[in-house]
């Protein structure tokens, strides 16, 4: 079984496509006439200062010590895992860990609860490792280029999905193995040139979590202690920077592509070639999938540079917070299925994480209950997160426009973008139920 690609609707809904599509719509133009009429001053920035959830002092670093240790030690067992287990993607817990757990469960995390990740990271917990040998050597990090910006963690994201959604061999556990073991070198070369914060802020999967966490009710506060805001209300804060909106867009685009890819559309845009043939049809279909996303996005913000006089580059930089609710709506849509189905096959493995015949904890030879859940319920839990993750983002761009521009060019700077997302959610939902 290969867990790279999520599932379309496998439910039934009452209606058809294009009633929901219209009805998405609806919904989307009312949401950004009830903004403007009713949302006329910048609210996400003072309710982001949320309040104390659990001080700094008592458990709070006690369980994050303990996170950490264990996220290590796991992360430790998937590489090994990888380079010496079963090289059988049904055998071995690095696919389903990588696969599921990391990319799907924990983005899903994030966006629920907040940047859970960013507590345990290992890769974080390696950099800090290493950056305080490389400090007892004499060795200092120095400061990494301001232009470097977040485009390392588009280029890793993009990596990523092509491993998820085009390699010829991305579900097996030795090439994930040699990526991962990749990784962590890159992290080590990184940690000692420019230090272990600049890795745990532009690691791949640790900037896409951090980014999706900020929509997530919990935060931790400056002080190291815990703090709960209304949800979203973080995005106006989410540091933004070169590089950002194109690492969004990237994601974005990547769970585009992952849907048409299932599709009969697909199947006779670019054929159903096998091995290289066929990742080279899957390279050019995620490239094409994410500069289509892109150019929606870059018609919208041409709009509102047009009608503000902001620069083009600006406005795109300032406006990619966004773009996050659309990044998980659509991951809930598209993967949580899968999240159900497949965790439980990670349990499983975790009895006999290198496919060797162990049952370290009992239950190694379980079987997935498909029917955890029930299909209808996840159908629209599907078609409401495509809904949901939309209208957020409607909402923290209106209220980003009320923040930089006055009362008369914030709504008609948005028009473009209103425009934007419709087409955003007429293809999530036309992708979701039809692949």
């Amino acid at each position: 079984m290969i867990f790279a690609h999520g599932l379309g609707s496998r439910g039934q809904l009452p209606l058809p496509v294009w009633m929901f599509t219209w009805a998405a719509a609806i919904a989307l133009v009312v949401s950004f006439v009830a903004l403007g009429v009713l949302w006329t001053r910048p609210q996400l920035d003072r309710l982001a200062a949320g309040r104390t959830l659990v001080p700094s002092a008592g458990v709070v670093p006690a369980v994050r010590a303990v996170g950490r240790a264990l996220a290590l030690v796991l992360y430790l067992v998937c590489l090994v895992a990888g380079l010496a287990g079963a090289d059988e993607t049904s055998d071995n817990i690095l696919p389903v860990a990588l696969y599921v757990v990391v990319w799907v469960g924990a983005l899903l995390v994030s966006g629920l609860l907040g940047d859970l990740w960013g507590a345990v990271n290992p890769i974080a917990t390696v950099a800090r490792a290493v950056e305080a040998l490389a400090r007892r050597v004499g060795v200092e990090p120095r400061e990494a280029p301001a232009r470097l910006g977040q485009w390392p963690a588009a280029l890793g994201l993009f990596v990523f999905l092509f491993y998820e959604l085009g390699h010829p061999s991305g579900a097996q556990p030795r090439t994930l193995g040699y990526l991962l073991a990749a990784h962590l070198v890159v992290g080590i070369v990184a940690a000692v040139v420019w230090g272990a914060d600049w890795v745990a802020e532009h690691e791949p999967f640790s900037a896409l979590f951090a980014w999706v966490g900020a929509i997530g009710p919990v935060f931790r506060r400056p002080g190291g202690g815990l703090g709960l805001r209304p949800p979203m209300s973080g995005l106006a804060r989410m540091p933004v920077v070169a590089g950002t909106a194109v690492a969004l867009l990237v994601v974005l685009g990547g769970t585009t592509y992952d849907g048409f890819s299932e599709s009969e559309l697909a199947g006779r845009i670019l054929g159903r070639p096998t091995g290289w043939g066929g990742a080279v049809n899957h390279l050019l279909g995620l490239v094409g999938s994410i500069l289509v996303i892109s150019l929606l996005y870059a018609v919208g913000i041409w709009w509102t540079s047009r009608v503000t006089g902001m620069a083009v580059g600006r406005a795109a930089t300032a406006f990619a917070p966004s773009l996050t609710p659309i990044v998980f709506g659509y991951a809930v849509a598209h993967y949580f299925q899968l999240l159900v189905d497949e965790s439980q096959s990670f349990v499983f493995r975790l009895s006999d994480p290198m496919g060797r015949g162990w049952d370290l904890f009992g239950g190694s030879d379980g079987l997935i209950n498909f029917n955890l859940i029930s299909v209808d319920l996840v159908a629209w839990l599907q078609v409401l997160a495509i809904l949901v993750g939309h209208i957020g983002a409607v909402m923290v761009a209106h209220d980003r426009s009320i923040e930089l521009f006055d009362v008369g060019h914030s709504l008609r700077s948005q028009f473009a973008m209103l425009l934007v997302m419709v087409a955003y959610s007429t293809l999530g939902l036309w992708l979701l139920l039809n692949a």
